[in-house]
């Protein structure tokens, strides 16, 4: 009986055995095409397969792997990115400049291995996708997001702005709107641009930003209480002098009706502003390292100061302040504050359980500071104890308007003066706290002008080292109390 009518055979097991003596020639065939066409498609040892791309561009014949990557890296990181907020351009910088990375070698490898690793056949298929344009490896650009952020970082001082606490009006008991913060998220900017380079897009980065309420909302201010006053401070000037008499009552207007909620802390240089021309202010004297001369905003410093011993008086924490560098003729060594925008500011923290309010009185050459609230909550005593002295020294200017043997006194010179400053808040629950800190005043130059040649030991002696001068005579041992 022969095989093709045996009972046992099947079809299926006769189709089966030809499939397999059919694919065995057709795989024998297969090698020895691959075998001859591996030839011509499969790179040499060292050499980067045809038509790989890199970033989209074909690496050139005969290149290494190395500087492939290495040159795919310069193209990547020299792209230029723009971060804009709100419609401006805030900066426009290159990746590499932004702290960009790109990892070369692992670039390398995968461009090393197309072609070369595997077997035969999975070798020659990596060919020929190569040589089909099929094969494209993207250049990825690293960005650490806490370098990148502190690279963005000062884009937020230029452009942040604190929220805006609405003002009590005292008189009319009104209060204006308030303002919510504007801040600029750097770390979710960072993260856009990472998210952009990934999807492989450049160009214009938004940068988000997020708001943040003020403490004092209008409605909270239309409901705070002002019935005692807590504390209450005044110094004079002069009205002649009209325009640093102008200043005090543009600075003092920037200052009232402010309120301070519960542990908030309130900033002179926020809520006056720059001091220049276009914010309000004129020429006047003030104090510059130690010298006499004019400037914008001259006088504003009455107003801190005078704002500091009424918050100080009234047991507010001193959060900041700086004292002058000269005594003060309209206040008491210990109690002035100077103020510089936007370096050097007076800042105060309201340590009660309820809101203060701020209110700023001028009047016919007084300017007072009163702290207003619920309830007075705490009695200040103030002592001051001068524990040092330096004296002063001289500066001779010659000048030709000046007569033979005459001498003018261009500015006189202040002994230095170091005074311990106690203060005692006596709370009304009962319990005291004594603050103990030192304020120093340098010596303060004297000036002389005198005729050109006059001899220096002509003039008048300085002082000796115990002889008080005018102004040290404030800082004298006194007790105050608010």
């Amino acid at each position: 009986m022969s095989q093709a009518t045996h009972p046992d055979a099947s079809p299926r097991r006769t189709i089966a055995a030809w499939r397999w003596i059919t694919a065995t020639a057709l795989l024998g065939a297969a090698t020895g095409a691959a075998i001859w066409s591996s030839r011509e498609l499969l790179p040499r040892d060292g050499e980067l397969c045809r038509g790989v791309l890199v970033g989209g561009a074909e690496a050139p014949p005969g290149a290494s792997a190395e500087s492939v990557a290495e040159a795919a890296a310069q193209r990547a990181l020299a792209r230029r990115v723009t971060f804009t907020w709100s419609g401006e351009r805030l900066v426009e910088a290159s990746l590499a400049d932004l702290g960009g990375t790109v990892d070369t070698r692992a670039l390398g490898a995968h461009l090393a291995a197309v072609g070369h690793e595997a077997g035969l056949f999975a070798r020659i298929d990596a060919a020929l996708e190569a040589r089909r344009g099929h094969t494209d490896f993207p250049v990825h650009v690293a960005f650490p997001i806490e370098p990148l952020a502190e690279k963005l970082e000062r884009l937020k001082d230029e452009h942040d702005t604190p929220p805006l606490s609405a003002k009590l009006d005292l008189v009319h008991h009104t209060a204006s709107e308030h303002t919510p913060g504007r801040y600029l998220d750097v770390y979710a900017a960072a993260e856009a641009l990472d998210r952009a380079l990934a999807r492989g897009v450049t160009g214009s980065i938004t940068v988000p930003a997020f708001e943040i309420a003020p403490h004092a909302s209008r409605e909270a201010v239309l409901a705070v209480d002002t019935a005692q006053v807590v504390s209450r401070f005044e110094t004079r000037f002069s009205e002649g002098q009209i325009g640093r008499a102008g200043n005090i009552r543009r600075a003092a207007s920037g200052m009232d009706g402010v309120v301070l909620m519960p542990g908030e802390t309130v900033s002179f240089n926020a809520n006056v502003g720059a001091r220049s021309l276009d914010n309000g202010f004129a020429l006047a004297p003030e104090i510059y390292k130690g010298e006499l001369r004019d400037g914008v905003g001259g006088g504003t410093c009455q107003v801190s100061g005078t704002l500091h011993a009424a918050a100080f008086f009234g047991g507010l924490d001193i959060v900041e302040r700086i004292n002058h560098s000269r005594p003060s003729g309209y206040i008491h060594l210990g109690l002035d504050a100077t103020v510089v925008f936007p370096t050097v500011d007076l800042k105060l923290r309201n340590p009660y359980d309820f809101p203060v309010v701020i209110h700023a009185v001028v009047d016919r050459g007084t300017l007072a500071f009163e702290i207003l609230g619920r309830e007075k909550p705490a009695k200040v005593d103030y002592e001051t104890v001068t524990v040092g002295t330096a004296s002063f020294k001289r500066k001779v200017e010659e000048d030709a308007g000046v007569k033979e043997g005459a001498v003018v006194v261009k500015q006189k010179g202040i002994r230095g003066v170091s005074v311990r400053k106690t203060r005692t808040i006596h709370l009304a629950m009962g319990r005291d706290r004594v603050e103990v800190s030192t304020d120093v005043y340098p010596p303060t130059f004297e000036i002389l002008k005198v005729a050109p040649g006059t001899d220096p030991d002509s003039l008048p002696p300085l002082p000796g080292p115990d002889e008080a001068s005018p102004a040290e005579a404030k800082a004298g041992p006194r007790t105050a109390a608010n």
